[in-house]
Order: C-alpha cells, then sequence, then structure tokens
C-alpha cells in the first residue's frame, strides 16, 4: 500500500476544513508523528502548506515548542535557498482544542519538487551537484547571519525545486545564538542534547558538546561532499563505528570516495578546513564557507 496514498484517506475528513479563520484545507500532503501537513487556499487564492499539530497527551508540549522555534527561527528570513514561513499561531476551532487552548499550526510556502536525499539517490553528475550544494550553503550562511543555527542540516532537510533551485527546510531543531535578540527561545533545547543524523555529525555533538555555528559548517560540508561525490566521507555502521569515523578517521579525498572524478581538487583544501576534527579549525561560519567556495569561481 502506498503510504501517501493512505495518509490521504486516513485525512480526506478534515478536508475543506478551514484553519485559523484563513486557511481552508485543500489537499492532504502527508502525515507524521507529530502532525499533519495539507495544501491550503488563503482567502486571496494562494495555495500555501500547512502543518497541523496532533493533539495528544505526553507530546503536546515539546512538538508545540518545536513548532514555535521553526517559526520564530525563520521569521522574516528572506533568501531564496531558505523556505519561508508565512504565518504561525493556534486553531481554536479545530475540533482538538486542547488544554492549553487549541492546535497549534505552521504555514510556509508551498512546494514543488522532492527531497535532495531522493535527487541524489537517482546519480547526480558532480558538477550539478556542486551547483546544489553550494545553494545549500549560502541558504545556511543567510541563518547564520540572522543569528540562528539548524542543527540538522542533511539531504533529507533540502528540497529540490524544478529548474535546480533548493531550499533548506525544517527548523524544528534550531538554537538562537543572539540570547538578547531571541530571550527565552535562546536555549529550548536542553544544554548537551544529541541531535542531528550520524552521517552528518560532527565529532563534538558525539561527546555531548553545545553545536555552534562550526557544527553546522561541518554538516553542511558532509552534505555538499555528498552531492559532489555521491557518498559522505565515511561509512559506518552502529553509534560506536560513526563516533570512531567522525573523531579519528583521515578524511579521505573527492577522487577517493568517486574513483575517476577529475577537476574537483581544489576543493579538496576546503573540505580539509570545513570538516576537521576540531570546531576551531573550520570556518567559523557557513559565511566564511560559501565565501571560500565562491572564490573558487
Amino acid at each position: 500500500e502506498d503510504p501517501r496514498r493512505a495518509d490521504s484517506c486516513r485525512l480526506a475528513p478534515m478536508l475543506g476544513r478551514v484553519v485559523g479563520e484563513r486557511y481552508r484545507l485543500e489537499r492532504a500532503l502527508g502525515e507524521g508523528a507529530s502532525g499533519r501537513v495539507f495544501a491550503a487556499r488563503t482567502p486571496e487564492g494562494a495555495l500555501v502548506a500547512l502543518k497541523l499539530l496532533h493533539e495528544h497527551e505526553g507530546s503536546t508540549d515539546k512538538e508545540r515548542r518545536r513548532l514555535e522555534r521553526e517559526a520564530r527561527a525563520l521569521n522574516g528570513l528572506e533568501h531564496p535557498a531558505v523556505v519561508r514561513v508565512l504565518d504561525f499561531g493556534v486553531d481554536v476551532a479545530s475540533g482538538e482544542v486542547s488544554a492549553s487552548g487549541g492546535t497549534p499550526y505552521l504555514v510556509v510556502e508551498l512546494l514543488v519538487g522532492e527531497p535532495l536525499d531522493v535527487t541524489l539517490g537517482r546519480g547526480v553528475p558532480p558538477h550539478d551537484g556542486l551547483v546544489l550544494g553550494r545553494q545549500v550553503v549560502e541558504g545556511l550562511a543567510a541563518v547564520h547571519a540572522a543569528g540562528v543555527l539548524h542543527r540538522d542540516v542533511k539531504p533529507a532537510n533540502v528540497f529540490v525545486l524544478p529548474g535546480g533551485r533548493v531550499k533548506l527546510l525544517d527548523f524544528g531543531l534550531a538554537k538562537f545564538t543572539d540570547e538578547e535578540r531571541w530571550g527565552e527561545h535562546s536555549q529550548l533545547t536542553r544544554r548537551g542534547a544529541q541531535l542531528g543524523t550520524p552521517a552528518y555529525m560532527p565529532p563534538e555533538l558525539w561527546f555531548g558538546e553545545n553545536a555552534d555555528a562550526a557544527s553546522d559548517v561541518y554538516s553542511v560540508a558532509t552534505l555538499l561532499f555528498e552531492c559532489i561525490a555521491g557518498v559522505t566521507p565515511y561509512d559506518a555502521d552502529g553509534r560506536l563505528a560513526w563516533v570512531r569515523a567522525h573523531a579519528t578517521a583521515p578524511l579521505p579525498t573527492l577522487a577517493e570516495r568517486r574513483p575517476g572524478l577529475r577537476g574537483f581538487e581544489k576543493l579538496d583544501a576546503i573540505f580539509a578546513r570545513a570538516l576537521a576534527k576540531e570546531r576551531a579549525e573550520r570556518f567559523a561560519d557557513a559565511g566564511q564557507l560559501a565565501h571560500a567556495l565562491a572564490a573558487l569561481g
């Protein structure tokens, strides 16, 4: 059974409902552990993507905070390679009113395309991969400039649009670096919490240290490496093997991971810095990495 079809059938009774007195649900896009995603139409006729949280005891507060974190992280951030947040609110007429007052929802631009991991799974020519990966770096640079860390950069959190443009998504694990600007929302995740996806996690996060912009640099550089070489720098199976790979294994060159690759040798020096074991030896943020890539032409 196609899970997307199953989601559509299960969510069909919700279609036609108006959320937040503004967004009419027109089509089910999917359902996850924390919520449901719909294509919705505004009174002006625009189509948007709307995520409506589930309401169930035990996870409500955590998921609310995560959704609010994503909304705050992206509020006002305009960059071609970053998904745009359009609205955030609590729907009190959804039929799932909880003790906290209603069902939270997040509205973002509706995207057409596919996740980057799907694109890479089909195989991408190295030059095309470089173009895709550089866009992600540039989007992350804008995020860092806004005082935000992503903390889970990976191909599954990047969307590829028709024509090859990309959008960095899923800021549910975001952290705000500017405490004065963000106040109480600068620390919504406990210190030392292990976050991320094994193939893209820098060494310091495996040892319970806090993430910073250099941690994001490691993750996005791993993604960029994969876009060009077709594989991530390291292969491992299990937590201990991943720790050893990230913390102690020598960094391979692009050609070592993609035999026969030619013309990308200048990038190896950039990867040597961006994927350094010690974060102090990396580019301080994605802006510096983007500048280094631009300098190569």
